[in-house]
């Protein structure tokens, strides 16, 4: 049971420093440094910028990557003042930090919920070794809850579709083992 309240608290520091970081519009550590995207196009259609084809945003060691990235602002609202409402980052969705990577095919950042949602082949893996798998990973800012979820229930499912967790042993990558 302590190892499952471990990796508990593993998925909601990722989700928190995920969300967290975003909702500032600064997502890496270091909130100084810069931020930085490219993507092959960029469009903007009243309050949301569209961008599209190898979206690569960076702060620092901090890096998002989407194949679109959808971010809707207020009326009046700009990305240079952090005023936005949802940012949508869609297809080969991967949130990359030093100590962990998150990756699925979609992620959602709603700001009026304080929420995020990654869904579809989710997988969270920690520098550790440790990785956690699910259909969708859910993380509520306000009450600080995460979840990861299956797309199938029960033990008749096999390990197809229902969340799975590997806690390395510490011996194990201490010693360059496989645990």
């Amino acid at each position: 049971m302590k190892n499952i309240t471990k990796l508990v608290s593993i998925g909601s520091f990722i989700a928190c420093t995920f969300v967290g970081q975003i909702a500032n519009a600064q997502f890496a550590p270091n909130a100084s440094e810069p931020t930085e995207i490219t993507a092959d196009k960029a469009e903007y259609e009243g309050n949301r910028t569209i961008l599209t084809g190898g979206v690569d945003v960076r702060q620092g060691e901090t890096r998002i990557l989407a194949d679109k990235m959808i971010i809707t602002m207020p009326q009046g609202g700009s990305l240079t003042d952090s005023d936005f409402e949802k940012i949508i980052a869609e297809g080969h969705f991967y949130y990359i930090t030093p100590e962990q990577t998150v990756r699925g095919e979609k992620g959602v950042y709603t700001k009026a919920t304080n929420s995020f949602e990654v869904t579809k082949n989710v997988i969270l893996k920690q520098k550790d070794g440790n990785i956690i798998t699910g259909d969708r990973l859910i993380y509520n800012l306000a009450n600080n809850h995460a979840k990861v979820v299956g797309n199938c229930k029960g033990r008749k499912c096999g390990a197809n579709g229902r969340v799975r967790i590997l806690i390395k042993n510490s011996k194990s990558v201490a010693l360059g083992g496989t645990g």
